[in-house]
């Protein structure tokens, strides 16, 4: 059976820019019995090659490619596997030295732009993107912590493409609603990208694998009592260990410590830059192994199951650190401050017929395909308003006597929305229950909330299939 297999081969214009000798020693064919035993060192086989590797350091990359596998066409199996230990070893080197494989997509960090008509100087919240690389597409993911008075992330990708957040602005008290003595310190670490050959496309709807770092902080002390990792955005949303829905956030500015109280604590020293706090992070697979009883009894407060008593740790846990021991606090609805609508005319007031009738659309769509959380319309006179019965959320508010919409949410969570509702009827169970006119709008829907919005007119005329004009003035 022939060893010859079908390889690029060097461009002949690169070769004919050797030298002449070095030219025929890569395109005559390989004697083995030339061929150089094990034993001879590196050093010696450079020097017989004479310059023959300086040009090919010089030659494009395909073309080193199709030299090298050309070569190992003429050489024996030993050899061979020389080759590949050898390779085997420059990709652990340079894993271990940070070297990453190429990462299909990357994550994206964007501002919600509507903490400027609240009058605020910082982002009330964070939007997380995964931008795909080529063909360039982004895709909204999650949201990080709601601060209410507004915070300004400093943040940067590494080389593994993780985002790593810097101090001291990645430091936030959390307070329970519900029972405002149980706080807790949460150091934002990184945010973990999913591996790097995940892609999506523009109707993609999987969860990527993406995992959120954080550091927990002692009340008083201020110093780390343990790391943790989650699932990201499931941790945000409701009933997850940062819900959105339970903690009050307030940014916190720490001044730098060095050490704890107890220097053989491997959590002892404070790093002084991102890199180290991702670094420690990183090199530590479970995080409690290495923590006190102490500070592993801290940490389980918050677990959302209701714990029991520990006789052993009541008398050195602080008492407004305590969780009671009954049922775990009610969720609530995340209450933004007053905020303008975002309000915009029909450009054709007479239009006002079809608003209403889709808005009566989603309402139908929602109890067939959402019954766990509905849709309601609610009429207050002229005024109509689209409310998520289940979180009591205001979706949109149409105005029949101005011809005016208006929403008060950022556009990503509008455009989220509906994305929900058309997917849900496009992957309802029972298609019959849906005319073919509404499938091919919840479809067409579905595709449009899919990709990145940024004009709320463009996505109002998706919703309702309507011209609309620029915003208005608030007059509620």
């Amino acid at each position: 059976m022939s060893r010859e297999v079908p390889v690029p081969v060097a461009n002949e214009g690169d070769v004919q820019s050797l030298p002449p000798a070095d030219a025929k020693a890569l395109t005559e064919p390989f004697d083995s019995s030339l061929s150089f035993e094990a034993d001879i060192s590196l050093p010696e086989d450079l020097t017989v090659a004479g310059g023959i590797i300086d040009q090919i350091n010089q030659l494009k990359a395909t073309v080193k490619v199709a030299l090298v596998r050309r070569l190992m066409t003429q050489l024996q199996t030993e050899q061979i596997q020389t080759i590949l230990e050898c390779g085997l070893r420059e990709i652990g080197d340079r894993h271990r030295r940070g070297i990453a494989p190429t990462q299909n997509t990357r994550l994206l960090l964007k501002k919600d732009y509507s903490y400027q008509d609240r009058g605020l100087s910082d982002p009330n919240q964070y939007y997380v993107y995964l931008r795909r690389r080529k063909p360039k597409l982004d895709r909204y993911i999650g949201t990080l912590f709601y601060v209410p008075q507004g915070c300004t992330l400093d943040y940067f990708l590494d080389a593994e493409g993780r985002l790593v957040f810097n101090p001291p602005h990645n430091v936030f008290q959390l307070q329970d609603c519900k029972n405002p003595a149980v706080k807790q310190l949460v150091r934002l670490l990184y945010l973990e990208p999913p591996p790097p050959d995940y892609t999506f496309d523009k109707q993609q709807n999987d969860t990527p694998d993406i995992h959120l770092h954080v550091e927990y902080l002692d009340l008083k002390t201020h110093q780390p009592i343990a790391k943790q990792v989650y699932p990201f955005p499931l941790c945000m949303h409701e009933g997850g260990r940062l819900d959105r829905y339970r903690w009050d956030v307030t940014p916190l500015t720490l001044k730098p410590i060095a050490v704890l109280h107890d220097p053989s604590d491997c959590t002892s020293v404070v790093p002084s830059t991102a890199e180290k706090l991702v670094a420690s992070s990183h090199t530590q697979a479970d995080p409690t192994l290495s923590l006190s009883s102490q500070a592993v009894a801290r940490l389980s407060e918050f677990q959302p199951p209701p714990i029991a008593a520990r006789s052993s740790q009541a008398a050195i846990e602080p008492p407004f650190n305590r969780v009671p021991t009954g049922p775990p606090p009610a969720r609530r609805v995340l209450e933004l401050p007053a905020t303008k609508w975002l309000t915009f005319a029909l450009s054709n007031p007479s239009d006002t017929d079809v608003i209403l009738k889709r808005m009566r659309l989603w309402v139908t769509w929602s109890k067939k395909a959402m019954p766990q959380s509905p849709w309601e319309l609610i009429q207050e006179g002229t005024t109509h308003t689209l409310t998520n019965a289940h979180f009591k959320r205001r979706i949109l508010r149409f105005s029949s006597d101005r011809s005016a919409m208006a929403f008060e949410n950022s556009l990503p969570v509008l455009v989220r929305w509906f994305h929900d509702l058309s997917l849900a009827v496009s992957q309802s169970p029972n298609q019959r229950q849906y005319s073919a006119v509404q499938l091919q709008l919840a479809h067409s829907l579905f595709v449009e909330m899919s990709l990145p919005q940024t004009d709320p007119v463009a996505v109002l005329k998706h919703l309702f299939g309507v011209e609309f004009a620029k915003a208005l003035p608030d007059k509620r």
